[in-house]
């Protein structure tokens, strides 16, 4: 874990901590490094979760499954990026996603389960790191908000508008670059890939979007 130790540093969930305080903490939520290669999956919606993940290296994709077999994105992370810290925090024994790496990846779990017990140790950043992981899921309860608005909207045109707009907002830019293929992008919007295509291509005739496979920018919405 040494080499990892300035990148956790800088992560949000050991904000203001020291390297030396990281280090203990990742004792005693007894940390456990996984690697997993492109297209692994790294648990299903059903297994029992191994810990909070904190992504170290690459990109995993969290979805999840309906009844019939439909799949939704709930979202891509990069390094840095923490999953399934409200299920644990929840006590909830059995996942409701899907996690996979979309490339090489390295994950680090943590049993963040301990935080809501007494720490045997007794160390001084415990209540620290309660309150990051406060934080964080504050954070992710305002883009799951952001997100249940987007899927609100009734059409494909005003659910791709509301994306833009959202993507305009967090990059504070006109142009810039969706991480996602048209197919997933067609799954994070719930709608069909061939309806969402029809729509894009009516979007740039109507002179309100130019792209370029990935590479967007908003003229007119």
């Amino acid at each position: 874990m040494e080499e990892h130790l300035d990148f956790l540093a800088q992560i949000n969930l050991f904000m203001d901590m020291k390297k030396e305080d990281i280090r203990s903490m990742l004792q005693c939520l007894d940390a456990k490094r996984n690697a997993y290669k492109k297209g692994e999956i790294l648990f299903m919606a059903g297994d029992e979760v191994p810990g909070v993940g904190v992504v170290l290296k690459g990109n995993i994709q969290i979805v999840q499954d309906d009844v019939l077999g439909n799949q939704t994105i709930i979202g891509q992370l990069a390094p840095g990026e923490l999953f399934a810290e409200a299920i644990i925090c929840a006590g909830v024994m059995q996942s409701p996603v899907t996690v996979t790496a979309m490339t090489d990846c390295e994950v680090l779990f943590l049993q963040l389960k301990r935080l809501v017990t007494t720490c045997s140790s007794a160390c001084g950043f415990h209540s620290r790191l309660i309150e990051n992981m406060l934080r964080i899921l504050a954070a992710k309860n305002i883009y799951m908000n952001k997100k249940n608005r987007l899927l609100s909207q009734r059409s494909i045109h005003e659910k791709l508008r509301r994306f833009f707009m959202d993507h305009i907002e967090e990059s504070g830019s006109y142009h810039f670059t969706v991480e996602l293929s048209r197919n997933q992008l067609a799954d994070y919007l719930c709608v069909d890939r061939s309806a969402l295509s029809r729509e894009l291509s009516k979007m740039r005739e109507m002179g309100m979007i130019q792209f370029n496979k990935n590479d967007f920018k908003v003229i007119n919405l």
